[in-house]
């Protein structure tokens, strides 16, 4: 049974503000890690992306369902979505991939700041840290920080199509600086505002939660044994549906007011009028709150860091790959877009550090053995290549019997097998 998502939301894409449908599932344990507050280290984040949209690829495609559920039942906090032109995201699939490579960004930025407020704010309750790691955190590796947090780990995968947007993905620590580098009105802090918002919401729905069980055990005169276990269901139906935008629609008009997303950027500002919920109306927290404190440790400006150029987060970067797509002719992951171009030596040498991140950090290829679009010879010539380059960390396997699309009868269970295995291995 496919997993329930904890919210439905829309961020804009820091390519042109175009507007994309996402996701956020929830481990069952959420609830008792952000209650006993010395396990907020234990808080992980993942993202997956679906294969191609013209082909019917979303959000909703059942590998992506099957590696979220999987991902949330080891204990991660599992972001979706649906690039551009998939579901009911906003514009069309781009030729080049670039705008899809932005929106997988985008993503990231949404879950990296929902995980670190949560961490944050259940940790030191009105005393809430900015984002922006101190200066003695700031790259040291396996460090952690000034208050015991571990760097926050995060997984980013891709299935089929996805794999190639991941493939071209910039390292994290420049997804970092993008989103810590955030001013008011632009795309980045509507995402960075967005993440708090949600954070926000789970946090009230634990302390309901909390409150609930409190009275409850008062009334019966003992303490219940089932602490929160995920955000409240009292009186709400999940998921929660969260349209519109968090920034001021003035402040947001300027920021699209810009050569580069003037034309594109209008586009995509309206959406459906059953996601425009916004949580802030009917569920504000009373003044006094610890949780209220959010908002004013995170002012509405100076969003980022200021534009020094440091990391805000320390983030430890894991990959995951399901059914990774070849260019032809080679033995390199392909990036999204035509490929006769890149069969020139230009086109070769700009694409050579395509999934380089492979080979720096802890990976895991799975493809099956009757892939149709890659055969199975080359994807185990360039697995055997990519473990030989690698420092140690990148894993593959070959599922015997496993189309592409994962329809054959046993092969899923395999998939979720080999992927429950590899994550469990994971610090």
């Amino acid at each position: 049974m496919p997993p329930e998502p904890a919210y439905s939301f829309t961020i804009p894409s820091v390519e042109d503000d175009t507007t994309l449908e996402c996701r956020i599932y929830h481990p069952a344990d959420l609830g008792k890690t952000l209650l006993h507050h010395n396990d907020t280290n234990s808080l992980k984040g993942a993202i997956f992306a679906h294969p191609y949209a013209p082909l019917g690829g979303s959000y909703d495609d059942p590998v992506v369902l099957l590696v979220a559920a999987t991902l949330t039942d080891l204990g991660y906090v599992v972001g979706t979505f649906n690039f551009r032109g998939a579901g009911g995201s906003h514009s069309k699939t781009s030729w080049t991939g670039k705008g899809e490579v932005e929106d997988y960004c985008s993503v990231v930025g949404v879950v990296m700041h929902y995980l670190r407020t949560l961490q944050h704010s259940a940790r030191q309750g009105s005393e809430l840290l900015s984002p922006i790691m101190s200066a003695d955190e700031r790259n040291v590796p396996g460090a952690k920080g000034s208050h015991g947090e571990r760097p926050l780990s995060i997984l980013l995968g891709g299935y089929s199509y996805g794999s190639l947007v991941l493939a071209r993905l910039p390292p994290i620590q420049a997804m970092q600086q993008r989103f810590g580098e955030a001013t008011m009105g632009t795309a980045a802090a509507e995402i960075v505002q967005r993440a708090r918002t949600l954070a926000k919401q789970t946090l009230k729905a634990v302390e309901d939660e909390r409150q609930h069980h409190l009275k409850a055990s008062r009334e019966r005169g003992a303490i219940p044994e089932d602490a929160p276990s995920s955000p409240v269901r009292h009186g709400r139906t999940f998921p929660v549906l969260i349209g519109g935008e968090e920034t001021d629609s003035a402040d947001r008009r300027r920021s699209r007011d810009t050569p580069r997303s003037m034309d594109l950027g209008r586009k995509s500002v309206d959406f459906p009028k059953r996601f425009k919920t916004h949580m802030r109306h009917g569920s504000a927290l009373q003044e006094g709150h610890p949780l209220s404190e959010i908002d004013k440790s995170h002012p509405p400006t100076g969003i980022g860091d200021g534009g020094d150029g440091l990391s805000p987060l320390l983030v430890n970067a894991r990959y995951l790959l399901v059914s990774p797509v070849l260019l032809p002719l080679t033995t390199n992951i392909a990036p999204p877009g035509p490929p006769a171009p890149q069969l020139g030596l230009r086109g070769r040498s700009a694409d050579s550090k395509a999934g380089a991140l492979f080979l720096q950090h802890a990976t895991l290829a799975i493809f099956g053995t009757n892939d149709t679009f890659t055969s199975n010879r080359r994807l185990r010539a360039w697995a055997t290549k990519t473990e030989r380059e690698a420092a140690g960390g990148f894993e593959w396997q070959a599922v015997e019997g496993a189309g592409h699309f994962w329809r054959e009868e046993g092969v899923m269970q395999k998939l979720r097998e080999r992927v429950t295995k590899w994550v469990e291995t994971l610090r």
